[in-house]
């Protein structure tokens, strides 16, 4: 007997679940499926001969493919109006195309996509303005605003938020809270939790595996993201966190985490601030220029973290600050430039080497016991205000021949020590270019006139030439003004005794940088 002559298929232009007892009679199902479907009747009272037995398993396994697909496909529904009501009437997997207009509030419980044109969905400021109670909930294209919570992912994983704006909420604008393996990306999470008790443009809280890309988070009232308590194994790349009080914050126990192409850039505190145990994170390639206070900030035990290839220039107070037992980070290939401090630590086992360190006032500060070198030959950091000389070789540097380091050991304020300093682009901040003492032998009473040429990057502050003997300051004084390209002055000698003397020229500009050098001698005679 021939069981294949008891199955057919038949093309219906939709299916109901008692598929096998009768045909299709719920038109509303296949509409809202929309697609035509292939149903399978499987007569299964006739019983196989052996041979045909093998045939008609795989016609059943086929047909068990073609249900689940069947069930896989997803409406596209339009919504207008009552989006919560559209969202409980739908079937999961299907997706809703949300039209211009305002929406109330939220909350989904069943894996649906979410796609706004125009619409915007409000909430009270104690309410969430979308809840997701639901994995594999997508949410795209909406202005989700003033609520509490702007969109809140509760326990879920699989969702993926993007590129929606999330604004004036007074906590979070987006939240993912013990919530695992998300992707939230190409949303503008700004000016949240500027009043009140709130603080985030995106939050992450016991949550792990996420992906949080090119994201703006402006404006916030403390953290553009903040990872907050027990986050790891996230990727945070190619946000953009500016004007906020911390660009990038975590707080307690967040490890593992990648923080890689991000811009964290004029914060009113730190771009990125790592405190209370945050450990083996790798913080890679970002920019962190003109914070307020610092651009990377390690404390409280955050330590074994790698910092590697990121641009630091131009905080406030530090580039790099790392303190209060944060040990053992590895500091490799950075720049660090152009703030008041360039690398201050007060922790200890820290590896700092491959860096440009560059035109900071002081360049660093080692009040702990850290490595600023790797073994010979990989050497150590370029400082921009060591000047000296490369004729020398080997880990000793006592063979003859040069290999790119400075012959002498780079000494660091506090008592660290460089003992391979990297040879090239030095620039001093203030240089004199040239310099006239006239005349150089003078009476006792007569003035001898000062010029000096100067180079500086920054505005000069101060000028001033000052008579020394034997090291120690006398009373010879003069203030230097600028005329056409020079620096002039006339140092009275009136209070001088009768001798040698060394003038030293003082210069100070508006970072603070000082130079100290000396112009020339002057011999004062009596006057008879």
């Amino acid at each position: 007997m021939n069981v294949l002559s008891d199955i057919f298929f038949r093309h219906l232009i939709g299916f109901r679940p008692s598929f096998l007892e009768s045909p299709v009679h719920n038109t509303s199902w296949a509409i809202r499926m929309g697609k035509p479907h292939y149903a399978i009747f499987i007569n299964l009272t006739a019983i196989p001969t052996s041979v045909g037995c093998l045939r008609t398993i795989a016609f059943c396994l086929l047909a068990v493919a073609l249900l689940v697909c069947s069930f896989a496909s997803g409406a596209t529904i339009p919504v207008s109006s009552n989006l919560q009501a559209a969202i409980d009437a739908a079937s999961p997997g299907d997706t809703l195309l949300v039209a211009q207009g305002v929406y109330e509030k939220i909350t989904i419980q069943k894996s649906l996509n979410l796609v706004g044109n125009g619409a915007v969905i409000r909430a009270g400021s104690r309410d969430a303005c979308v809840n997701i109670e639901s994995n594999n909930v997508g949410i795209s294209g909406f202005t989700v605003r003033d609520g509490f919570y702007g969109i809140k992912l509760n326990s879920v994983n699989g969702c993926n938020v993007t590129n929606n704006t999330v604004i004036y909420c007074t906590q979070p604008g987006i939240a993912l809270l013990f919530s695992d393996g998300n992707t939230v990306t190409g949303n503008n999470a700004s000016f949240n939790g500027i009043v009140g008790e709130g603080w985030y443009g995106i939050y992450l809280s016991n949550s792990n595996d996420n992906l949080i890309t090119n994201n703006v988070a402006y404006g916030n009232g403390a953290y553009g993201i903040n990872l907050f308590p027990s986050c790891g194994n996230n990727t945070i790349r190619g946000n953009l966190l500016h004007g906020n009080m911390y660009g990038l914050y975590m707080f307690t126990d967040c490890t593992g985490n990648l923080i890689e192409n991000n811009d964290l850039s004029r914060n009113t505190n730190s771009g990125l601030d790592l405190r209370f145990n945050c450990t083996g994170n790798r913080i890679l390639n970002n920019t962190m220029e003109d914070n307020v206070v610092a651009g990377l900030t390690l404390m409280e035990a955050s330590g074994g973290n790698t910092i590697r290839g990121n641009d630091i220039r131009g905080n406030g107070r530090y580039g790099l600050q790392i303190q209060s037992s944060s040990d053992a980070n590895t500091i490799i290939n950075n720049n660090i430039s152009d703030s008041q401090t360039g690398i201050f630590l007060d922790s200890s086992g820290n590896k700092i080497y491959g860096n440009r360190i560059l035109d900071n006032v002081i360049q660093a500060d080692d009040r702990g016991a850290n490595i600023w070198n790797a073994k010979y030959p990989k050497g150590g950091n370029l400082w921009s205000d060591y000047h000296g000389q490369d004729k020398m070789q080997g880990p000793e540097q006592d063979e003859s021949g040069n290999d790119g380091f400075v012959d002498a050991p780079y000494e660091i304020s506090g008592g660290g020590r460089d003992q391979y300093p990297i040879m090239g682009s030095q620039v001093k901040q203030i240089a004199i270019l040239s310099r006239e003492i006239d005349p150089a032998k003078v009476r006792l009473g007569d003035f001898v006139a000062i010029k000096a040429k100067l180079n500086s990057r920054y505005d000069l502050l101060q000028v001033v030439a000052r008579a020394y003997q034997n090291g120690f300051e006398a009373q010879g004084y003069c203030r230097m003004v600028l005329s056409g390209d020079s620096y002039q002055g006339d140092l009275s000698t009136a209070l001088l005794d009768p001798g040698r003397y060394d003038v030293m020229l003082i210069a100070k500009d508006a970072r603070g940088f000082e130079l100290q050098d000396t112009l020339g001698e002057i011999e004062v005679t009596e006057r008879r």
